[in-house]
């Protein structure tokens, strides 16, 4: 079944290697003591399997009955275990823990999509040369230039 290698000192994290529940070949992982958020049992007819939840990493050993689990248990509390390994093959199970992607606020997102949309290539606005536009008279007749106001004075 499950295999642990005690240490005589209480341990920071312990090493696992089994098999990759997702990818099916034998992989390892790192699991610090810390970082654990959730140990729990789950009996079958068979064995008994001991689940130990991270963030990074979900961990299923399996034993074949109540008093190994109760010690393994124990020795986890204690943080002695630094290694588990498969005795048997499919006995030790990783499954990676897939983080859900941060959420995002929707300034940030448009402002991302605002640059992603510039790399892209997208063309600036073009300004046309000032001789080519016509020419602008003020609306306000004191602000016109002496040359463009009615004349007034000769009557």
């Amino acid at each position: 079944m499950t295999r642990l290698t005690v240490a005589e000192a209480s341990e920071l994290e312990f090493s696992v290697h089994g098999r990759n529940s997702i990818s099916e070949g034998e992989d390892e992982g790192l699991v610090f003591y810390d970082d654990v958020t959730k140990v729990h049992v789950l009996p079958d007819e068979q064995r008994f399997t001991v689940q130990v939840i991270s963030p990074d990493l979900q961990v299923e050993m399996d034993f074949p009955d109540a008093g190994t689990v109760r010690e393994a248990l124990k020795l986890f509390e204690s943080k002695k275990v630094s290694k588990v390994e498969a005795e048997a093959p499919g006995s030790v199970r990783l499954t990676p823990v897939e983080l859900e992607p941060p959420k995002e606020d929707s300034t940030a997102k448009e402002l991302a999509e605002a640059v992603d949309a510039k790399t892209v290539g997208e063309a600036l606005p073009v300004t046309p040369a000032p001789e080519s536009l016509p020419e602008q008279t003020p609306a306000r007749p004191d602000q016109r230039p002496s040359e463009n106001l009615p004349d007034t004075q000769r009557h």
